[in-house]
């Protein structure tokens, strides 16, 4: 099976770069970027499978990032990984076309779970590491 790849777009360094290793050791090719706007452009530039959006970033947010994604791919998942809470929140980013959302802070095997349950429904299953 194919290893997915994954586009994490999160202002958080820290936060971004720990995930990053995380879903490195799983096995997954692993992108991350800054900003809305590098998003855009590391995903017309990758095509990744799977796209991990914080919603509040700089330059374009999540949720911009999101409806613009879907606004020309149907296929790549996308997973918002946000502190915002509230439930029209959460509605909003489903309405905008993420597949799934989460809030920070967050469990690890949770969202690797989350993850795996996503990809399961592409032609990516979860990676053999």
């Amino acid at each position: 099976m194919a290893i997915a790849s994954i586009l994490i777009a999160d202002d958080d360094r820290n936060l971004s770069q720990t995930l990053a290793g995380i879903l490195q050791t799983e096995g997954y090719e692993v992108t991350v970027v800054h900003d809305g706007q590098s998003a855009l452009e590391a995903h017309q530039n990758i095509t990744p499978d799977v796209m991990i959006l914080d919603v509040s970033m700089p330059v374009l947010d999540g949720l911009e990032v999101c409806r613009r994604v879907r606004a020309t791919d149907e296929r790549v998942i996308i997973l918002m990984l946000t502190a915002q809470r509230q439930v029209d929140d959460k509605v909003g980013a489903l309405d905008q076309g993420a597949d799934d959302y989460m809030t920070k802070p967050f469990g690890t095997r949770e969202l690797l779970a989350r993850l795996k349950s996503l990809l399961r429904r592409t032609t990516y299953g979860p990676p053999n590491p």
